[in-house]
């Protein structure tokens, strides 16, 4: 996009090697130990405009994953402009963590989209206000319905915005 004020940054991890369903309200991420969980860290690639460090509103919050399965593939992103600390369970546990400070708010996102060989995408905008400021943004992945897994299945966290 050729606007001066867009941005776009991502991240992604692998989940553990198991196929264990998730429950409404599971942590999704790449480690099943929790003092291990990290946020994922959205960053710019090369070819993308980098976040603003001032004022900038999300628009619109991509999740794709590995896997071609979206049967209850239902998804909540929540995003911080600050780490997120101390979960106190890894994948496949109830997402819970210390963070307030930097919350910025969460994406309801279905993946619905798939792909003959190669994944599947959703995407959603935000509900609710979406400004924040500062130069980076972080994000933690929560199932929102009973979805099976694939074994090490990527999932992807793409936001897009405008400073």
């Amino acid at each position: 996009m050729s606007d001066k004020n867009f941005f776009k940054v991502s991240g992604s991890f692998s989940r553990p090697a198991n196929t264990t369903a998730y429950a409404s309200g599971d942590l999704v991420a790449d480690t099943v130990t929790a003092g291990s969980v990290e946020a994922l860290v959205l960053t710019a690639e090369a070819s993308e405009r980098p976040l603003p460090n001032k004022v900038g509103a999300v628009r619109r919050v991509m999740l794709k994953k590995s896997a071609t399965s979206t049967t209850n593939a239902d998804f909540r992103i929540h995003l911080f402009t600050e780490p997120p600390t101390t979960f106190s369970n890894g994948d496949n546990g109830a997402l819970a963590c210390d963070g307030m400070a930097g919350y910025l708010g969460f994406v309801d996102v279905t993946v619905g989209s798939t792909f003959l060989t190669d994944g599947s995408a959703g995407y959603a905008g935000p509900t609710a206000n979406s400004f924040f400021s500062g130069a980076k943004l972080y994000a933690v992945i929560e199932a929102r319905a009973a979805y099976t897994p694939a074994s090490e299945e990527t999932f992807t966290v793409e936001v897009e915005g405008a400073a």
